[in-house]
């Protein structure tokens, strides 16, 4: 194919998905924009639509692999935290690449480097994405209990579990403030207790959470002391934060010389394809290269995984 086609046909793809990027962006910050002025005119934001309280993992999408693809993808978004639809998050993450493909090939006419350089872009914004959901897990972990202790008193003081639900929702700070104030909207719609705080912990999957939900529902099939119950699993979660951090603090050596050996191979095979191109042409010509480079990506993968599993915490 003619170099110029090519590039009239990437820059024309590279404006469509840039201009689409533009478009939902737009739309999102105006819906946004509507929901704030309404909140404060009215009291109600735009969220109370029903369809807005479905929890991804309960919408419909279609059958098949793509389909589960799909709605793993708005599982882990809605876990992000970031204010955007799976959909306009994921056509974010191919404008960025297709952006940076196109930089890259007027800069080094070269299609490898900018397939390479596509996939980079995708991936660094999956990677934000995924730095987004580790850092709200975080967030949530910390507020939790807090939250925890504000149930116990609000039960205390007299009022019922939907009703104590609903005031935390209410006072409590992001993250955990939309989370429940959603459970509060899910319980006003008829929804059981056990279905919303199923979905809660599908939107904040972390071990503290599931115990949160599982004491709520066993406490609704079988009753007991609530207020004493929060407030002890409040205690026990203060000290897995503690230990979690005297980890972290243990292992941080570690853990740094694990990622710099993690994007140090990266890095050094982004360098020889860009800047030392015959030496890596050369290298990869023979079968020995390949078997070797083939190796190398293997014990990389299989390295870091086992050390990410001799560091991991929570298991």
């Amino acid at each position: 194919m003619d170099h110029r086609l090519f590039l009239l046909i990437l820059s024309f793809l590279i404006c469509s998905f840039l201009g689409a990027a533009l478009t939902l962006l737009g739309r999102r910050i105006m819906q946004s924009r509507q929901a704030k002025l309404r909140q404060r005119l009215g009291g109600e934001s735009l969220d109370t639509d029903p369809e807005q309280l479905i929890s991804p993992e309960y919408r419909n999408t279609s059958d098949g692999i793509v389909g589960q693809i799909d709605q793993r993808f708005s599982r882990f978004m809605a876990q992000t935290g970031v204010d955007l639809d799976p959909d306009t998050a994921f056509l974010v993450a191919v404008a960025v690449g297709l952006l940076l493909c196109g930089v890259v090939l007027l800069w080094r006419d070269d299609m490898l480097e900018s397939a390479v350089a596509m996939l980079v872009g995708m991936a660094s914004v999956l990677a934000y994405y995924s730095w987004r959901r580790s850092k709200r897990r975080s967030e949530i972990q910390e507020q939790l209990p807090d939250v925890m202790d504000s149930l116990a008193r609000a039960v205390r003081a007299g009022q019922s579990l939907d009703q104590a639900i609903k005031l935390v929702g209410q006072t409590s700070a992001k993250p955990l403030g939309p989370e429940f104030k959603r459970c509060a909207k899910q319980l006003d719609m008829g929804l059981s207790v056990d279905s919303a705080m199923r979905s809660l912990s599908r939107r904040a999957p972390i071990s503290e959470i599931r115990i949160l939900a599982t004491t709520f529902m066993v406490q609704r099939r079988s009753g007991g002391s609530l207020p004493t119950t929060l407030e002890r699993l409040s205690h026990v979660i203060r000290d897995r934060i503690n230990y979690h951090r005297q980890f972290k603090a243990a292992t941080g050596a570690g853990r740094v010389s694990t990622t710099l050996i993690a994007v140090a191979g990266p890095l050094v095979a982004a360098y020889l394809i860009i800047f030392q191109r015959e030496y890596f042409d050369r290298f990869t010509a023979t079968s020995a290269g390949q078997a070797l480079l083939a190796s190398a990506i293997l014990l990389q993968v299989v390295g870091i995984t086992w050390i990410y599993s001799l560091l991991k915490s929570d298991y």
